[in-house]
């Protein structure tokens, strides 16, 4: 089949180049329609059970979609007339942002007091009154909000220094893309003009409608930034390596063209760019040039040794023809398992890096040849695959091939032996880096006002109005009382304190009388009358459902990893079982929580799917190389690369996360490449040309061993690229599968040749 395509194509080039063109426009059409999700739930199913929870949360109570204002002043208290009407001011034009649904500050937080049997419920304070006040009037103030446990350390720190206005959006507002765009446009433009009016002071924009645009923003600098560097790593090697610019330029034609084809399939398929889809050209463009650079110094070895121009493209195709498409049939096997990930984005990953890989290998087999019949190439000037450096290297390998067997192994082992220290975790917060506004006010949270995770807990009577049951009251408090004790814990926002402010207010202030009501018929008293007393907007809705069944309590966490708010959840969880159980809490809900989960989840499941990639790669080896020997030795070199990898990135990091998880998946697909070059011409050398091991050895090393260093190197750059991502998880996935790419060459090198000759020894019989 291959010896008829490569004939016709070396008989007809223009003609082949002709359909291939036709082809790429067809499939890169596709790119005109692709489009970027701004959700952070699309790392999740709709089938996640943890997603499920936290929407039917916001269906019972208010969603979170929000603006979050942060405010500081570096040079002392916010409460002060100048901080105090910027707050307000803030407020005020919260209310007009589109969309805005409720807004939450300390100006209009309602303050309750009691005069006679009445109950007087207003804002903390008004803009109008901050002209008259004296300065023992705010320090005042500061006293009486640090006596509200529903602000202090949650809407005001406790030196006054920092405070945040946080705007809550209409479902609709902030479930379309380009709504989402239009506010925080509009929220930008009202923070820089507030940065104007107030520059002695440090204000800041975050929230979840930012975090998904950013989400978007993160993508885009991605394609545009890191495929553009990534193109110049590319030429720059491949001019020094090859020495050839047009044997460069035909490299980059079939990158371009598996990257055309790919992302305009995405397009087709409706497939939305996410931060790991946009991982996906990087990925195809340094597999692409593997099976290229492969042909090239096969083609240059045989115009070498005197061969005619179209004498040696057949050559040249037919000896890499088998080796290329088993690389490519086992990448894609490799990276396809990415579909048993829980985070649709991390399948999308796979399934478009699986296409590019396909086309990659589709045109290698058509454009190149037909390329080559056609493009004048000078085979003095390419690096010769019989280099002096890939003949000292046999050499080497020859002769220390037992200290090289024992000593490799030993390092792998020592490298596995680390993997048993890695913590699985995740740290969503910290997905950007600090060149974007939202992390440098999630940064600005964490270390002026606490509480950078948000757990809610739905404390539900089963009963209707059974929130007014004092037993339930007091043993929400109870509760509220023990997480507010728990090192972890920044705030606890809960009805209970509510309900003591209330029975206090009713009972002149006394400080005795803080504490949950008696009675049923008090605690629903007092509830109606506040509730009768809010304003429009500032209602109960986030905190009760309609039945007055259930209460919703926010727990914010100071800054952890998903380890530890997973944690904290099973403790809060079992605590309130033994000790509250009429609060009925089975468990927690929150973006955290979702991601906490996944992450453990999705590492099971990428265990379970590197696992029958490896046993699908390890039979389609076998049947290729006709070896069962030869394929179970296969797997040695294919396993290797990832303990290795993660041991070694324990030492520098310690932490895998979602991302990072998928890449023991990836780097399968990926390194089992040079292992599959290297065996094909061992095998080549013994079975073809009736070589001993040692000659073989020398074979595989003299035609292959320049262009398994060559691909390396590119796979490595090209990985390495991705630290220069703003997006944190990119960034560490780059550089973990770069790691990889290198241990796999020093595996192949150095491992792989001791091996072949260890079994040549022991089984007489031959690798057959």
């Amino acid at each position: 089949m291959y010896t008829a395509l490569f004939h016709y194509t070396i008989k007809h080039p223009w003609r082949v180049i002709a359909l291939v063109l036709l082809l790429l426009v067809f499939c890169g059409g596709g790119a005109l329609r692709l489009s970027f999700t701004t959700d952070f739930r699309s790392y999740f199913s709709p089938q996640n059970p943890q997603l499920q929870a936290f929407d039917q949360m916001e269906a019972i109570y208010a969603n979170q979609d929000n603006l979050y204002i942060f405010l500081r002043n570096p040079q002392g208290s916010l409460i002060n007339q100048r901080g105090l009407t910027l707050i307000a001011d803030l407020t005020e034009s919260g209310w007009t942002m589109p969309g805005a649904l409720r807004v939450d500050s300390i100006q209009n937080f309602q303050f309750t007091r009691a005069t006679d049997d009445d109950l007087i419920t207003d804002n903390l304070y008004y803009a109008d009154q901050l002209s008259d006040m004296q300065p023992q009037d705010f320090n005042q103030l500061l006293r009486d909000v640090n006596n509200l446990p529903e602000i202090r350390g949650h809407l005001l720190s406790e030196d006054g220094s920092a405070s945040g206005v946080n705007i809550r959006i209409a479902p609709d507002a902030s479930s379309d893309a380009d709504t989402m765009r239009a506010i925080v446009a509009e929220a930008r433009q009202r923070v820089a003009e507030l940065r104007q009016q107030y520059p002695e002071f440090q204000i800041l924009l975050g929230g979840s409608l930012l975090s998904n645009i950013t989400l978007g923003e993160a993508i885009g600098q991605d394609l545009r930034s890191l495929l553009i560097i990534s193109y110049a790593v590319m030429i720059a090697l491949m001019i020094f390596l090859l020495r050839s610019v047009s044997a460069m330029a035909l490299v980059l034609a079939v990158i371009s063209f598996s990257i055309v084809s790919a992302m305009g399939i995405a397009g087709w398929l409706g497939i939305p760019l996410t931060p790991p889809t946009g991982f996906v050209p990087t990925a195809i463009m340094t597999i692409a040039v593997a099976d290229t650079i492969h042909i090239l110094v096969s083609f240059f070895y045989f115009l070498r040794q005197g061969q005619e121009r179209n004498s040696a493209v057949m050559s040249a195709m037919q000896l890499n023809a088998s080796p290329v498409f088993i690389t490519s049939i086992t990448t894609i096997v490799g990276v396809l398992c990415l579909n048993a990930s829980d985070s649709p984005p991390y399948r999308d990953m796979g399934n478009l890096i699986a296409i590019g890989v396909f086309f990659a290998w589709l045109f290698t087999l058509t454009f190149i040849p037909a390329a080559l019949t056609l493009i004048p190439l000078q085979a003095g000037r390419f690096v010769s695959s019989e280099s002096k450096l890939s003949g000292r290297m046999a050499e080497f390998v020859i002769k220390h091939q037992r200290v090289l067997l024992i000593a490799m192994l030993l390092m792998v082992a020592a490298c596995a032996t680390q993997t048993g220290q890695i913590r699985i975790t995740e740290r969503w917060h910290e997905f950007f880096d600090e060149s974007f506004e939202v992390r440098q006010t999630t940064d600005a949270i964490q270390d002026h006002l606490g509480g950078l995770h948000l757990l809610f807990f739905i404390a539900d009577s089963e009963q209707e109005n059974g929130i007014n049951d004092p037993h339930y009251l007091q043993q929400l408090d109870d509760f509220t009382q023990w997480l507010r004790q728990q090192p972890q814990v920044a705030h606890v926002s809960a009805h209970s304190d509510t309900i003591k402010r209330l029975n206090q207010n009713l009972h002149a202030d006394a400080a005795e009388q803080y504490r949950i009501p008696p009675s049923r018929e008090l605690a629903a008293q007092y509830l109606l009358l506040y509730e009768m007393s809010l304003p429009m907007g500032l209602g109960l809705d986030d905190s009760l459902n309609n039945a007055r069944s259930a209460t919703r309590m926010q727990v914010r966490l100071h800054r952890t990893d998903s380890e530890s708010i997973l944690a904290m959840e099973q403790s809060a969880v079992r605590w309130a079982q033994q000790h509250a159980p009429l609060l009925h809490i089975k468990q927690a809900t929150g973006l955290d929580i979702i991601f906490a989960n996944l992450t453990f989840r999705n590492i099971h499941a990428m265990l379970q799917g590197t696992g029958f990639a490896l046993l699908m790669i390890s039979l389609l080896l076998i049947a290729a190389l006709r070896s069962w020997r030869m394929g179970l030795i296969s797997m040695i070199p294919n396993i290797m690369p990832a303990l290795m990898a993660y041991g070694l990135w324990v030492l520098m990091d310690g932490e895998i996360d979602t991302a990072t998880s998928v890449v023991a998946c990836l780097c399968l697909g990926i390194v089992v490449d040079d292992t599959v070059h290297f065996l094909s011409k061992y095998r080549y050398a013994r079975q073809q040309l009736a070589l001993s091991a040692e000659d073989a050895i020398r074979y595989s090393f003299h035609t292959v061993g320049v262009a398994l260093f060559i691909t390396s190197l590119v796979l490595v750059s090209g990985f390495l690229i991705l630290e220069f991502s703003h997006f944190n998880p990119s960034a560490s996935m780059g550089t973990l599968l770069a790691l990889s790419i290198a241990t796999a060459l020093l595996i192949d090198f150095l491992l792989l040749p001791p091996l072949l000759l260890f079994f040549e020894r022991h089984l007489r019989q031959g690798l057959r």
